[in-house]
């Protein structure tokens, strides 16, 4: 173990001298370079994720909003739909009595019109006997 240790020490040793050194450093600065440029970019990428979410969170309730405003007024509509059937069907009834009772008149009507004609022509029989009676007599 200490050989293993003491030949990694001597490589870190060999490394830090001349060029691989400054290789070292170079490829440091560009990846520090590099993070400090792109994580604006990230977070900003980030930020238009969670502004896009949201704008779909709101535009979803916005929908659902207006999809129960439709439920809301399509269910008014059915009731004032029921209510005008409602009348409707009471108008029916009314005018179908109305009806009944009209036609129960005019029954008792023509009955005694029938009567009456009866009478009518019982009393033209007799006004033809006395005229026959009385001109031929």
């Amino acid at each position: 173990m200490e050989q293993a240790a003491t030949a990694y020490i001597e490589g870190l040793t060999a490394a830090t001298d001349g060029p691989m050194w400054v290789f070292a450093i170079g490829v440091l600065a560009i990846f520090a370079v590099v993070l400090i440029k792109a994580f604006p970019m990230y977070r900003e990428f980030k930020t238009r994720q969670l502004d896009i979410e949201a704008e779909r969170e709101k535009r979803k309730a916005e929908e659902a909003r207006m999809r129960d405003e439709r439920e809301r007024e399509n269910a008014a509509i059915a009731a004032r739909q029921v209510e005008a059937q409602e009348r409707s069907t009471a108008a029916m009834n009314a005018m179908t009595a109305q009806m009944a009772v009209m036609e129960s008149r005019i029954e008792l009507s023509q009955q005694g019109s029938a009567t009456m004609q009866n009478k009518v022509d019982g009393i033209a029989v007799e006004v033809h006997d006395i005229h026959t009676a009385i001109v031929h007599g």
